[in-house]
């Protein structure tokens, strides 16, 4: 409709272009055929879109009617069968669980000791501490309003200092019994680690790995030890492919050849190349080896005495006792 208009608003120029009246008159007709047919069929296409959308709006309204009343129907149906369904289930529920409670034995609490008690120093390990806390709480079946008073008496010194002015601070004095009923564990064990734990220990621990190839290891199993811990301090930010890298780079010379391509692969993780190193070391290494510490002067090296030694590059020469006789060893 919008073409056939502009071609028309143009017909202008050509109309008075022509010689004569009648060609002029025929040319204005021909133009107004055009208007006409463009103008009934919008009219025809607006016609059908009024109908149609008659007939979704009906149908809609059809659909919309039937569908409350089917929701209707199902919902006083279920409604009628809730309380017989709910009483059937009830009932159920308490068979099987006296069938279970007659089969089954009553699970006791697990006795268990707590470890040395926790009293702040930096020497002490906080994450153990609360591991073993934690294990005790579930082990034991201690009730929520108790665990803080159950993780209290494993405390000393100044932790327990600590503790007591937590409680104070919360309005209990010192009464630890009012103080655990308000306090979860979670948040009590977590102002102790705030206040206790070093805050620097993640970062030292990521350098002590990331320098931990520079060191010359007599075995794997004494540079896993060493990484084990170091791994298990939270927030060392070294990642799992680093670790696998770090050990190894780290382990002796002679193990590497071994375990080349277990190392280059994309999902081994640092535990599972760990252990399979120490495995194949402490398979493969001879029960004759003796480390460089273990060929000091007063020991025993083949059944005979070591009275002294002579330290070389490559070797050592070692002075046996009532025997003149020189043997070289390996570092």
């Amino acid at each position: 409709m919008t073409a056939e208009v502009a071609k028309v608003q143009a017909c202008r120029q050509e109309v008075l272009a022509l010689p004569d009246d009648k060609a002029k008159w025929d040319k204005v007709l021909g133009y107004l055929e055009v208007l006409s047919k463009a103008w009934m069929e919008e009219r025809q296409a607006s016609w059908s879109q009024d109908v149609a959308l008659s007939a979704m709006r009906s149908g809609f309204r059809d659909f919309a009617c039937e569908f409350v009343t089917h929701i209707g129907g199902e919902v006083k149906r279920l409604r009628d069968n809730v309380g017989k369904f709910c009483e059937g289930a009830i009932q159920g529920a308490k068979a099987v669980a006296s069938v279970e409670g007659e089969a089954r034995p009553r699970k006791d609490p697990v006795k268990l000791k707590f470890r040395d008690a926790y009293g702040g120093k930096k020497e002490e390990n906080f994450d153990n501490w609360e591991a073993s806390v934690n294990s005790y709480i579930y082990l034991q079946h201690i009730l929520t309003e108790e665990q803080v008073l159950v993780a209290f008496k494993a405390l000393k010194d100044e932790a327990a200092s600590f503790a007591r002015s937590l409680a104070r601070t919360a309005g209990c004095e010192n009464n630890l019994v009012a103080f655990s009923k308000v306090t979860p564990l979670s948040q009590f064990l977590k102002l102790l680690k705030e206040r206790f734990v070093d805050p620097t220990r993640g970062i030292r621990a990521s350098d002590k790995l990331q320098t931990i190839h520079s060191r010359q290891w007599r075995n794997a199993k004494a540079l896993k030890s060493t990484m084990d811990d170091l791994v298990a301090v939270p927030d060392h930010r070294v990642t799992e492919p680093q670790l696998v890298k770090l050990f190894y780079c780290a382990i002796p010379e002679a193990l590497r050849g071994h375990f080349f391509d277990k190392s280059q692969q994309a999902d081994i993780t640092y535990d599972q190349l760990s252990r399979e190193v120490v495995l194949y070391e402490s398979k493969s290494m001879p029960v004759t080896t003796f480390w460089h510490k273990d060929l000091e002067k007063g020991k025993k090296w083949k059944n005979r005495t070591i009275s002294g030694q002579v330290k070389a590059k490559d070797h050592m020469i070692l002075t046996l006792e009532e025997v003149d006789e020189e043997s070289g060893g390996g570092e």
